[in-house]
């Protein structure tokens, strides 16, 4: 296998590990143990588990982003449905889970914004990015009318993703469904308002 294509079957392994267990938790040689790696190769690919964090954080950003582009791009139907198809997605995925992972994004800022700088600050910039996506999205619903022109689509973009993260985060701890499905519910509702 190339040298990328192993480095990216690190990512893949170790992210799915950070996803479960937290980064902390996640030793290197338990992500070259699942990543089938030989000992001692770890930092022939990465300088450091910092540098192998910001991998894993642009990993699950790109998949996200794949995501979101996939429903909020969707120009064949009104944005706000768009928006609500993004919603119904996660509903289903975080119900396939039992409602125990949640968010990889939402779980590594728990868990590392207060400690560690570098990858606080990767989380920062991927979390703009999201929240650009939903603005655009909602930019382009004040444009059609769908939701009022004084909503300022930077706030609610905002608002969706903090509240999108907390209800994930409780969730978690309800291990229930219900706390997203009530954000859902109650964005839509503001929204069409």
């Amino acid at each position: 296998m190339a040298r990328k294509g192993v480095r990216e079957k690190i990512v893949r392994k170790g992210a799915d590990l950070v996803h479960a267990q937290g980064f902390n938790a996640t030793g290197i040689q338990q992500v070259l143990d699942i990543a089938e790696i030989p000992k001692g190769s770890f930092y022939y690919y990465f300088k450091s588990k910092d540098d192998f964090g910001v991998s894993v954080i642009d990993y699950f950003a790109a998949n996200i982003g794949e995501v979101f582009g996939r429903f909020l791009g969707d120009k064949q139907i009104p944005p706000l449905q768009r928006l609500e198809k993004l919603f119904e997605y996660y509903e289903q995925e975080f119900e396939n889970s039992g409602c125990t992972r949640g968010c990889p994004l939402g779980n590594l800022a728990l868990e590392l914004a207060d400690t560690n700088e570098k990858l606080r600050k990767h989380l920062s910039g991927v979390t703009k990015d999201l929240i650009d996506r939903i603005e655009s999205c909602l930019h382009e619903a004040r444009l059609e009318e769908s939701i009022s022109p004084e909503k300022d689509t930077r706030d609610v973009a905002h608002f969706i993703f903090h509240a999108f993260e907390g209800a994930v985060l409780n969730m978690k701890v309800e291990r229930s469904i219900e706390p997203y499905r009530s954000f859902r519910r109650y964005v839509m509702d503001y929204l069409r308002k």
